[in-house]
């Protein structure tokens, strides 16, 4: 998932099951449970991701362009919430770091 990270150059099984690791780990919080889904669909479908190797760079649907790691610009960040652009980062890190 280097480079722009869409369906077409990720291994859908393998970044099911980050995903699910991510749903077991945060079971205990619905907020980053949701945040985590529409972090997987926008992964799913955006074509406007990029991994720079240490953020993701995401065209967010608001017409917003973010830098997410363990930061974020957009509103849910900015009132201490779960967003699912950190959420998408931490993804695509988990699928990086795992192993085929």
């Amino acid at each position: 998932m280097k480079g722009v990270a869409t369906m077409e150059t990720i291994n859908e099984q393998k970044f099911a099951l980050v995903v699910e690791q991510a749903m077991t780990k945060t079971r205990d919080s619905k907020r980053w449970q949701n945040a985590i889904r529409r972090a997987a669909e926008m992964i799913q479908t955006n074509p406007f991701t990029h991994w720079t190797g240490s953020a993701l760079l995401i065209w967010s649907d608001s017409g917003e362009i973010y830098e997410a790691s363990k930061v974020c610009q957009c509103r849910a960040f900015t009132k201490h919430q779960p967003c699912k652009h950190r959420a998408a980062y931490r993804l695509v890190q988990r699928y990086n770091e795992t192993s085929h």
